[in-house]
């Protein structure tokens, strides 16, 4: 499925900046026969910017920008065109019991394992210690490990509500735990939180979702803005995205920005400012479908 993404962001100050410094992350992930990025573009309301691309620790592409000229209003438009695919039939109950998975990447001996075992910890948005009680409930022994990820999946979709205006993105975990109350960065959190005390590798994805369709499929939660979700690492079966607010395996439905520990990682604009006094921010995000010929 071929889709067009428009992201747009707008800052307004209530006093002239005078520099600023911005670091996007908005451009599309290339994955191996899943993700393709077919275009990607840029634009900047104030000219004379500076804008340089990177690869950060995770192989997200990251521009880094650079604004001289003083403004008040900053609007940030990013345009994107992929091809995504639809994810193999996956047969869960194959995969190896969780606690083999624990074992495996506690002592890991394989390039692949010492890259899925930096996953395991703590990290500034995930309180690992605040979900290991529900961990322990949840964990039965001699689960398949994706069984275990679909089951944790429809728990946090059956058992708390998705609500906006609750929560913002310094809400922790625990907090979360208790309201019962978030969106899907707070319930990917959650989830995240739940592997890692297992002693389970778990990392946060960041993209979209459909928010236009031409065809018959149902709106998903969490379109218009970027989505959020978990990933579970699998041996043998690798990378494996569960979507705990539409409670599904993710296929040719969800776009990939990037990933990382957690939001912190992969937030779609982080910046500094010099002046401004008070700012707002909007964002819009539209996908939709391309026509296929």
């Amino acid at each position: 499925m071929k889709y067009h993404v428009l992201h747009n962001t707008q800052y307004h100050y209530t006093l002239p900046v005078i520099s600023s410094q911005q670091l996007l992350r908005l451009k599309p992930r290339n994955l191996p026969s899943r993700q393709k990025l077919l275009s990607h573009q840029i634009e900047l309301s104030i000219s004379g910017t500076e804008l340089h691309e990177q690869l950060d620790f995770f192989g997200n592409c990251v521009h880094e920008v650079r604004l001289h000229a003083r403004h008040s209003t900053l609007t940030i438009n990013a345009s994107s065109e992929i091809d995504v695919s639809p994810r193999d039939e996956l047969l869960i109950d194959l995969s190896p019991p969780w606690e083999n998975v624990q074992q495996a990447l506690s002592f890991p001996k394989t390039p692949e394992h010492y890259s899925a075992a930096q996953f395991r910890f703590p990290s500034p948005h995930v309180d690992v210690a605040a979900a290991v009680s529900l961990a322990r409930q949840l964990a039965t022994p001699g689960l398949p490990l994706l069984r275990m990820a679909y089951l944790v999946n429809t728990y946090i979709y059956e058992q708390f509500s998705y609500q906006g205006g609750v929560t913002n993105v310094h809400t922790e975990v625990a907090d979360v735990l208790h309201q019962r109350v978030g969106v899907c960065q707070d319930f990917a959190h959650v989830a995240i939180a739940i592997f890692r005390a297992l002693g389970l590798a778990a990392r946060y994805v960041s993209g979209y979702i459909l928010s236009q369709s031409a065809s018959s499929r149902p709106q998903l939660v969490g379109a218009e803005a970027t989505h959020a979700w978990m990933s579970i690492y699998c041996p043998e079966f690798g990378w494996i995205d569960f979507d705990p607010t539409n409670n599904l395996i993710t296929s040719d439905q969800h776009i990939t920005l990037g990933w990382g520990r957690d939001y912190a990682d992969v937030a779609p604009t982080r910046g500094y400012i010099l002046g401004g006094g008070h700012q707002s921010l909007s964002v819009d995000v539209r996908v939709r479908e391309q026509e296929t010929s």
